[in-house]
């Protein structure tokens, strides 16, 4: 965004301590992802340097009574700013009206009702102070419901808010139709009042119309894959990597029983798994029941992943579902074939211009015969890397950077009205539940 001159300010909401914020800002410049500390505020750091904007917004006293613990946010000189309830054991945490309690030197002086009244304090304070449109890139469900929901202060209806979404919204069988869980339910049931919805794929924005209907103003805002390397790859002959957390929804152990057929085809074949999680020993457990321990290596986390593949022969994913994998940008960007389950979402849609083999969902057999050919044929090989390389052009930084000014476009001239459920003349509502 900055690369494309949007000059974007991050906006977070951790409740933490500034010194540890500031050794954020502090990484985040050095690392240059921001071009100064200040492109990065934070609500409690903004409480802590001038609480006149809390002082503003506050509802006066008296404060509602609330059964919750509190939690006191100091100043530097370790006077108390404000009080947040501290709700626990409900998911919906963040649309309590247990009252935020505002204070001056003097005490407590007023409330916000709940999280969501502070949050949207806050960014009208911000809109009230910027010289042009603000367009609040969303990126928490949570925060998003906040934001959206009734109850005062109402956010200022020239703030703009497009919602981002990363991850499939339904669960097994992950179909169009399939169940959803409670906070899916809860945020499709105000998707309505964001001034747009942005899909990492155009399948699952179909599949979320087909569902709810086009009350949800929607765009496709996928991700970016990164630039290409600079220097040429040097793959290691069949040397088949993963990267992804060891997690059941992952299927890291579809993976290695695939594994174990390829070495049939591919005896010099070698299996590198990057990345941690609560399933480590067993899947370790089961490399070593599968007699193939000795070509596979547990990588663990890694920082900088670019000599990963470099040196990648092939890339495989087995999750279960998925909103727009990066790692499949990441193999085609660096020239790796992608071998990878015909999963809910990405997959598809990103090897849409090639540079891989898509196999049916949870056939063990078709995920271990795509792998040894793509690492016994070194033709396929070098066409898939080809087509992948190809394909990361087209879906880069600036084609995604033209999708987000399509969707800020679109707001900025076309707001919802955030007041209530009413979705615009003609178009469908989304139902709670549904």
């Amino acid at each position: 965004m900055a690369d494309a001159g949007a000059a974007p300010t991050l906006l977070t909401i951790d409740p933490g301590d500034a010194a540890d914020h500031d050794a954020d800002r502090a990484e985040w410049v050095r690392r240059g992802l921001l071009p100064a500390p200040s492109a990065l505020r934070n609500l409690f750091d903004d409480a802590r340097a001038d609480a006149l904007w809390l002082h503003a917004a506050a509802l006066p006293a008296p404060i509602p009574e609330s059964g919750w613990p509190y939690r006191a946010i100091t100043d530097a000189e370790g006077r108390t700013v404000l009080e947040l309830p501290v709700v626990s054991g409900d998911p919906a945490w963040h649309l309590t009206d247990a009252p935020v309690r505002i204070w001056d030197e003097s005490g407590p002086i007023g409330w916000l009702p709940g999280y969501a009244g502070l949050y949207r304090a806050w960014l009208d304070a911000f809109a009230a102070r910027a010289d042009k449109p603000v367009v609040v890139l969303c990126e928490a469900r949570q925060v998003g419901e906040a934001l959206v929901a009734g109850g005062e202060p109402v956010l200022d209806p020239g703030i703009r808010i497009l919602h981002t979404t990363h991850a499939c919204h339904v669960l097994a069988p992950f179909a169009w139709d399939s169940p959803m869980d409670a906070a899916w339910q809860r945020w499709f049931a105000v998707a309505d009042r964001f001034d747009a919805v942005l899909w990492l794929t155009p399948s699952q924005q179909r599949d979320a119309e087909r569902r709810v209907g086009r009350g949800i103003r929607s765009f496709v805002v996928p991700h970016p894959a990164p630039a290409p390397a600079r220097t040429a790859p040097v793959p290691v002959a069949g040397r088949v990597v993963m990267l992804n957390s060891l997690i059941p929804r992952k299927r890291v152990d579809h993976a290695l029983r695939a594994f174990a057929r390829v070495r049939d085809a591919a005896p010099h074949a070698e299996l590198h798994v990057y990345g941690d999680g609560a399933q480590r020993a067993e899947l370790e457990a089961l490399a070593a029941s599968l007699g193939i321990a000795e070509a596979v290596t547990f990588g663990g986390q890694i920082a900088d992943p670019s000599r990963v593949w470099a040196e990648a022969d092939a890339f495989v994913l087995a999750s279960t579902n998925e909103g727009q994998p990066l790692v499949v940008l990441e193999a085609l960007a660096h020239g790796v074939p992608v071998v990878s389950y015909d999963i809910p979402y990405g997959p598809r849609d990103t090897l849409a211009g090639g540079g891989g083999v898509l196999v049916p969902d949870g056939d063990v057999e078709a995920l271990a015969s795509a792998l040894a050919d793509v690492l016994v044929d070194r033709a396929l090989r070098s066409r898939l890397s080809a087509e992948g390389l190809a394909a990361a052009a087209t879906m880069d930084a600036a084609a995604s950077m033209s999708a987000l000014g399509d969707a800020a476009r679109a707001a900025l001239s076309d707001p919802v009205v955030r007041r209530g459920r009413q979705a615009r003349p003609g178009q469908a509502r989304p139902a709670h539940g549904s």
